[in-house]
């Protein structure tokens, strides 16, 4: 067992006023880490979500209830009432809370319980008996989210109290002017444990200035928005506060791993939301085969089995899957990196007049391995390729690699309200946007602004007219340019940017190409030798 870590008293308690709530998550967090014990980084995140998720059920259920009791009390709410019997009923009535967002808790999984119990020897126990009881309470949301982890754990029994001690702040209670508060601290939680376990937490994990930059773009409205590998469920939350709660969408996802998607299922409800997400790898085992979505929001894995001996798992792909076929034509498939896989999966799932937005290496845009290529031609040369924009480096917290936003769109002859612009593709140059985020020497993010000045220029593309060009920044360049290209989609060949296009590529995408490029060079060096050598042999010295 590894040494106990030292324990320290927990942070001091912050309020809203005056610091901020990003003051408040931090210091919630640094309260939570000192905490741990003897938990292992990369499983701390499973000891401490649920705690969070217990909070949040049960403030949301004593709100509701304080509520009712004052609408009871009131002779002009149509609550109101004198009978003592009636009341209870109101009380006690499941619709009344879930017309609100909220559910009722069993006594003995409510905080006031936990609490009640923090000090005890048995409080590990305890917590896992709560959880088991809101899974047996509410089946049809709750299954198989909560598993018992705490009794079998090497978790002190004092760190499991020092952790219910630390969200039974008062902060919690007060009022925030309608903030989310511990929805946002569930989502802050969520991005700083993938922050701090590197690469692994890029896999359910996608930061946030990424994630309002797809949804600011496609703006989605109504109809289904769809995550084939969506992680902690990001997509879908930002979705749906773009909507201002709207209830116009609905979600659907797949994520392969066990513990992603039961925290993609929490956050949704922690967040009020319903999805249709299924366990499994979308890969060789689409559980949503037949859905055509309205919208396609995704970050997939980099360059998924370019570092491994097997691949990503090619071979597993029936010859016939129609996720290949695209136009009529079927296209191949690279055994050594799964980037086209993903993007013939999105168009597949697709419907007429939808659009997809989603993440992918910078490389995929111009590498010219035959397989990877042969799917980008497919895509420029069907009017697929609707935007791109290229970012800087430095946004994600477990890779300081440079990334592209791909657009993919079914309605470039003119479908659903949008101008016709099949001929045409918006190149948007991103790479000198971005600040360091606050605290930090090295991730940086997105502000505002420039999230706005982005989606201002593709809606100007979509909806209104070609957009007007901005050297260095974006411009619109048609097919047959494209094409004159090599099909290559890095921004910079087009925007007007005079940097070496793809010097910020991955070494492995960038690789080939040196090579390529030192043999041609050295062919000529031998071809300018000899011509040398024949002038010199023509000189005549007498």
């Amino acid at each position: 067992m590894p040494p106990r870590a030292k324990r320290r008293s927990a942070a001091p308690t912050t309020t809203l006023p005056g610091s901020g709530l990003a003051t408040l998550t931090q210091d919630l967090w640094q309260a939570a880490v000192s905490l741990r014990g003897a938990i292992e980084p990369p499983d701390y995140k499973r000891y401490v979500l649920p705690i969070i998720f217990l909070r949040f059920l049960s403030l949301r259920f004593e709100k509701r209830r304080e509520e009712l009791r004052r609408l009871i009390a009131e002779p002009k709410s149509e609550y109101y009432t004198t009978s003592a019997e009636a009341a209870a009923r109101i009380l006690e009535d499941a619709d009344e809370y879930r017309s609100a967002g909220a559910f009722v808790v069993p006594p003995k999984s409510s905080w006031e319980y936990l609490v009640a119990n923090a000090r005890s020897p048995e409080i590990k126990r305890i917590v896992d008996d709560a959880l088991e009881l809101l899974e047996t309470t509410y089946p049809d949301k709750l299954r198989g989210l909560l598993p018992r982890i705490y009794g079998g754990s090497n978790m002190e029994a004092e760190h499991l109290a020092g952790l219910i001690g630390l969200f039974s702040r008062e902060v919690f209670r007060q009022d925030h002017g309608g903030e989310d508060l511990l929805g946002r601290i569930y989502e802050y939680f969520i991005g700083e444990f993938a922050s701090s376990e590197g690469k692994r937490g890029g896999e359910y994990f996608t930061p946030a200035s990424i994630v309002k930059t797809l949804v600011a773009m496609l703006e989605p409205e109504r109809g289904v928005v769809y995550d084939p590998c969506c992680g902690s469920g990001g997509m879908f939350v930002q979705s749906d506060l773009f909507t201002k709660h709207s209830h116009q969408l609905s979600f659907a996802g797949q994520e392969y791993k066990e513990f992603t998607y039961r925290l993609c299922r929490m956050n949704l409800f922690i967040h009020g939301l319903d999805g249709n997400v299924k366990l499994g790898s979308s890969y060789d085992n689409d559980q949503h085969a037949t859905l055509k979505a309205d919208y396609i929001l995704a970050n997939p894995p980099f360059n998924d089995g370019a570092k491994g001996e097997n691949g990503w798992g090619a071979q597993r792909i029936a010859p016939d899957d129609p996720r290949l076929v695209v136009d009529g034509e079927r296209l191949p498939l690279a055994a050594k990196n799964a980037n086209s896989m993903w993007m013939l999966h999105f168009l597949h799932h697709l419907k007429e007049g939808g659009s997809a937005g989603f993440v992918m290496a910078t490389g995929e845009l111009s590498t010219s391995e035959t397989a990877r290529l042969a799917v980008r031609k497919a895509l420029v040369e069907g009017g697929y390729v609707d935007c791109v924009v290229q970012l800087t480096g430095q946004l994600f917290a477990n890779t300081q690699i440079p990334c592209a936003l791909w657009f993919l769109s079914k309605s470039r002859n003119g479908e659903s309200g949008f101008r016709k612009r099949r001929d045409e593709i918006l190149f948007i140059d991103g790479r000198k946007l971005g600040a360091l985020m606050p605290g930090s020497r090295k991730q940086k993010q997105l502000t505002s602004e420039e999230i706005d000045r982005i989606a201002a220029a593709y809606r100007t593309f979509r909806r209104t007219a070609a957009s007007e060009a901005v050297p260095g920044f974006c411009r619109v360049a048609s097919i047959e340019e494209v094409r004159a290209h090599g099909y290559a989609l890095t921004p910079g060949r087009y925007v007007g940017n005079t940097e070496l296009d793809d010097e910020e590529a991955p070494f492995e995408e960038r690789f080939p190409l040196l090579v390529q490029q030192l043999d041609q060079q050295l062919t000529e060096a031998d071809r300018l030798t000899t011509t040398i050598r024949n002038q010199i042999s023509l000189v005549n010295y007498e």
